[in-house]
């Protein structure tokens, strides 16, 4: 488009970028018994789905393995399946035919460059196995080796655990796992997403911090336990 600017003595066109044109959402069920949608309109649509969550489902993925481990449930249990699975980084490992998830990897999430607590884990239809990832991500060794949770009125101390570590650029990042087979750990978990306040603290011999777990964090540890439960038919 060109606008045309008559002067005295002059004319000058001045070129004009045409608008992007956002098209309006149009939302459609992705699979029955569910009530995540996909957005048709999404400018990436297929390849990659918005859904009414606001999480992204890559299409590769759907296609490739999720869609159908989904319909291998009733109807009625697809949804607490799906919204569990959408906020988490999956993959499919073909050698041992399970469906792995843990933390997602975006660079602007929660889950980069940050301490954080969430699930790690994998599932077929037998059931799925599932453990709470507690990380510290920092520039200076913890070496941590104990972890105290307060969530609210309810504190809990670890004995000493077992720490993995890890350091590039200048950073660090020591974590450890709980197995939330364990009723005692899945006792602290529930605690986690249903307290208002929740402090972990990493324990050193001489040194400590602390993380305050945000509301992101609660919620998609809830919505992936619910998924967790559903599969191994609690």
């Amino acid at each position: 488009m060109m606008y045309v600017i008559m002067l005295t003595g002059c004319v000058q066109s001045i070129p004009v970028k045409k608008s992007v044109i956002q098209k309006a959402p149009k939302w459609e069920q992705l699979v029955e018994g569910s009530s995540l949608k996909m957005n048709v309109n999404y400018k990436y649509y297929p390849s990659e789905m918005k859904l009414n969550n606001n999480m992204l489902l890559r299409e590769k993925k759907w296609d490739g393995f999720l869609q159908k481990f989904i319909l291998s449930f009733p109807v009625e249990e697809r949804d607490d399946i799906l919204r569990g699975l959408t906020r988490f980084h999956k993959d499919y490992d073909r050698v041992e035919k399970l469906i792995k998830f843990e933390p997602l990897r975006y660079s602007s999430g929660p889950y980069s460059s940050n301490s954080y607590v969430s699930v790690k884990g994998s599932l077929d239809k037998k059931g799925a196995i599932a453990l709470l990832k507690i990380q510290y991500y920092g520039s200076s060794w913890l070496f941590a080796n104990s972890i105290t949770i307060v969530a609210d009125d309810f504190t809990w101390r670890s004995s000493e655990v077992e720490f993995f570590r890890d350091n590039t650029g200048g950073v660090v990042w020591e974590y450890a796992f709980l197995d939330l087979s364990n009723p005692k750990y899945r006792t602290v978990v529930n605690k986690i997403i249903s307290s208002k306040e929740v402090i972990i603290r990493f324990q050193g011999k001489q040194y400590y911090k602390d993380l305050d777990v945000t509301e992101r964090m609660k919620k998609d540890i809830a919505s992936i336990l619910k998924t967790i439960d559903t599969v191994n038919g609690k």
